[in-house]
């Protein structure tokens, strides 16, 4: 570690108390290198630097003639910050303390300072002074009579030492203060995995009990005899299932459970589409802005799920900005080496799309920032927020392989860095096709395997509807076995992806496709992504239907998943297609 001048250290104390033995330290002391050559090549070695030219070092020495002068100097050096690298004592000091009692009483308030002890051995025997000082590594003996070149080697060696074990304390402190952060980091991963966990698991069964609920109140309301007191009830308990379908939607976001269905996207024309939405729900008083921006690369992403991170982040500026203010979105391309400290994040090298999202808002409190992406965490009143909109934004973005980042000043406002992995491929367009008003149903054999009785029980009463044949397992080991006798006549497998017996969806998929590769799938599920596999995503033109839905998402899914069987497909594919 090389050191300059500047931050040198070379204030040196002599304590003696014989006036010239102070004056033939200052014609030592002043301007030699001597010494320095072979410390400096040590250095060098340590620290993987070339050697420096030694340097003219002199040195700023300070005078006290008795040990208690001597402790007050060292005392009021520390305290203004100016403290001696190196202090040479003498051993006898009449009548105050001696040598021994005064490095004793030094080392009380500065235990950094490096120590000569000048002696003739004529008071204390070197047994003597380890047993009173103890071994040390600060101090050094110095025998009487001394000569100049002793004392030079000395100063610079010591003052030398005393630079780096600073050097060294400073980046021990660092690096407790980083361990100390990423211990606070890894804590708080943990909590919000085991919360996520937990969030997930209550979604997914949460969502069984929607989706039955919902299926039995649409098909209530389809019933031409309810008369207007009932059609009502059904109407507000469809409302409410609804609104808890939000929830869980949210929840499995932050659980980070939520079945993608990514594909090669344009952030720029998303946010351009969003910008008209977003000026109705922020209200008048708040101006949406969004810069022109250069053309980025694509990044790969689920379009409904980013669109989702947009809203919560614009209605959290705007609970910020009561009084109204600014939201600007803006987009910027991001460049991440191999070679830039990586302490806070889990980043792989490449190159990333970040959408900035920037308030004009009260700002986020210090104390409260490391909180906001925790769920159920709110500062709004009771009844006004879940706690979920920031969670699932946190969510979200780590499932996209992303990470964020804050930056908030009280009365200033705020922003959110959001960072997406680009990709390499050509954004993709979405085509739009018109849905049918009348759903269609067909004579088609469909196997139905969910272990839920009641969520199964409700879906071959509307496929029923639909004219379609049923034919019901509870597991995938269970489907096997139907499937061994049926496999001729079923045309379409609808089949939840997480059930019990150690066969999902996804693996009970692929072994009914390897036997009959026309066979037609659609998966469905309240949440899937860890329990079906880290590599399972739903890609463009696979079947999913996720947790709760309609009666009619249903049939129409289902219909349109047979008609695709009958389509010439535009590239070569096996038609039951299962990303791996």
């Amino acid at each position: 570690m090389n050191t300059t001048d500047d931050d040198y250290n070379n204030r040196v104390l002599i304590i003696d108390d014989t006036g010239p033995i102070h004056e033939d330290f200052r014609k030592i002391l002043c301007g030699s290198d001597a010494g320095c050559t072979a410390l400096d090549a040590a250095n060098a070695l340590l620290f993987n630097e070339a050697p420096r030219e030694a340097p003219e070092r002199s040195f700023q020495i300070h005078s006290a003639f008795q040990g208690r002068e001597g402790f007050e100097l060292v005392r009021q050096a520390l305290t203004g910050g100016c403290p001696y690298a190196l202090t040479f004592v003498d051993v006898r000091m009449p009548p105050g303390w001696d040598g021994i009692e005064t490095i004793l009483k030094i080392w009380e308030v500065d235990p950094d300072i490096q120590v000569v002890l000048c002696t003739a051995y004529s008071d204390y025997s070197w047994s003597e002074m380890i047993e009173k000082i103890g071994h040390t590594d600060r101090l050094v003996v110095l025998k009487k009579p001394f000569d100049p070149i002793e004392v030079q080697q000395l100063a610079n060696a010591l003052t030398e030492k005393w630079h780096l074990l600073q050097i060294s304390k400073k980046r021990t402190d660092r690096l407790k203060a980083e361990c100390k952060t990423l211990e606070a980091q890894f804590l708080q991963a943990q909590k919000m995995e085991v919360v996520g966990q937990l969030s997930g698991g209550i979604a997914h069964d949460f969502n069984n009990l929607l989706t039955i609920i919902m299926g039995y109140t649409q098909m209530g309301l389809a019933m031409n005899q309810l008369d207007d007191k009932a059609r009502e009830a059904f109407k507000h308990v469809y409302g409410a299932a609804e609104r808890a379908g939000h929830l869980t939607r949210q929840l499995l976001a932050f659980s980070r459970k939520q079945v993608m269905q990514p594909r090669n996207l344009d952030l720029i024309p998303l946010l351009s589409n969003m910008a008209h939405m977003l000026q109705r729900v922020l209200g008048e008083h708040i101006s949406v802005q969004l810069p022109p921006s250069q053309p980025y690369p694509p990044i790969f992403a689920d379009p409904g799920m980013l669109e989702q991170i947009v809203l919560n982040l614009a209605v959290n500026a705007r609970d910020a900005m009561p009084a109204g203010g600014r939201l600007t979105l803006e987009t910027e391309l991001i460049e991440v080496s191999a070679h830039l400290p990586n302490i806070l994040h889990r980043v792989r090298p490449g190159t990333y799309v970040c959408l900035k999202v920037t308030d004009t808002g009260s700002g986020i409190p210090p104390e409260i920032l490391p909180r906001i992406f925790e769920p159920f965490f709110t500062t709004k009143e009771v009844g006004k927020g879940t706690g979920l909109g920031l969670a699932t934004v946190y969510g979200i973005i780590e499932q996209h392989q992303g990470w964020v980042d804050v930056e908030s000043q009280v009365d200033k406002g705020t922003t959110f860095r959001v960072f997406f992995p680009s990709s390499k491929t050509t954004a993709s367009i979405p085509v739009v096709q018109a849905k049918p008003s009348q759903v269609k149903g067909g004579h088609e054999t469909i196997l139905l395997v969910e272990d839920e009785p009641g969520l199964r029980t409700m879906v071959r009463k509307v496929l029923l509807r639909y004219g379609y044949e049923v034919l019901e397992a509870m597991s995938g080991v269970e489907a096997l076995q139907v499937w061994k006798t049926n496999r001729d006549r079923i045309h379409l497998l609808l089949t939840d992806m997480v059930m019990p017996e150690g066969l999902n969806g996804r693996d009970l998929a692929k072994k009914l496709c390897a036997e009959n590769s026309k066979l037609q799938v659609i998966f469905t599920s309240g949440y899937s992504m860890d329990l079906a596999g880290k590599d399972f995503i739903l890609r463009e033109g696979i079947h999913f239907l996720p947790k709760p839905y309609q009666p009619q998402e249903l049939a129409e899914i289902v219909r349109d998943t047979l008609d695709s069987a009958e389509k010439p497909p535009a590239t070569p594919a096996k038609n039951c297609a299962l990303s791996c």
